[in-house]
């Protein structure tokens, strides 16, 4: 039974991503509106065998990067995932990979070792849906909610990647100001200092 579930919650989430493989080029497409509800949760394994699920980093913003060992564009991408990943980790944001070739642990590992990746890789399981994702690089952009916010099919430029998590980060932000206040009714020592400093 939880297999099933597993199955289903793989296949809702291809579903969503299969929307955008129409072409081969790199594009960026943001959602409609009346989509606007949290993702089906994924539960992966790591490479390292630690299990990994969207659900538990709501709150987070979450960049889910499908790639491949074999993928030349995914080669390209991957170190600004990893500068990205390092810049704005503490400001909120999740880099996560998702290895679809995930039989090939050895070069998997290898891979990232030469480009130093440090953050979590997603093994899919052979013979799902997800790992016959053919059209990688593949990114979808996740908000604090779990809505997806944005898909990129093919590689995508580095200041594009960026302009959208400062984005999202930048609504995120808001919205706990905002909360806070609400709470409160009054500006925080801290968000008076961060205002005081734009």
């Amino acid at each position: 039974m939880r297999n099933r579930k597993i199955i289903i919650l793989f296949s809702l989430l291809a579903l969503l991503a299969s929307g955008l493989v129409s072409s081969a080029s790199a594009q960026t497409k943001t959602p409609p509106k009346a989509k606007d509800k949290p993702l089906p949760n994924l539960i992966l394994n790591t490479i390292d065998g630690q299990k990994w699920s969207l659900y538990e980093n709501r709150g987070r913003v979450v960049l889910l990067n499908f790639w491949a060992t074999w993928c030349a564009p995914c080669r390209a991408e991957v170190p600004y995932l990893v500068r990205l990943a390092s810049k704005y980790k503490a400001s909120g944001l999740e880099v996560v990979g998702i290895a679809i070739d995930s039989e090939n642990t050895g070069q998997i590992n290898n891979f990232i070792e030469e480009f130093k990746v440090d953050y979590p890789i997603l093994l899919t399981v052979p013979g799902s849906v997800l790992s016959q994702q053919k059209a990688v690089p593949m990114s979808l952009l996740v908000d604090e909610k779990g809505v997806l916010a944005k898909k990129y099919v093919g590689a995508i430029k580095e200041s594009v990647f960026e302009k959208d998590i400062k984005g999202l980060l930048s609504k995120k932000s808001v919205e706990k100001k905002v909360s806070r206040i609400s709470k409160t009714g009054k500006l925080s020592k801290q968000d008076k200092e961060n205002e005081r400093r734009k």
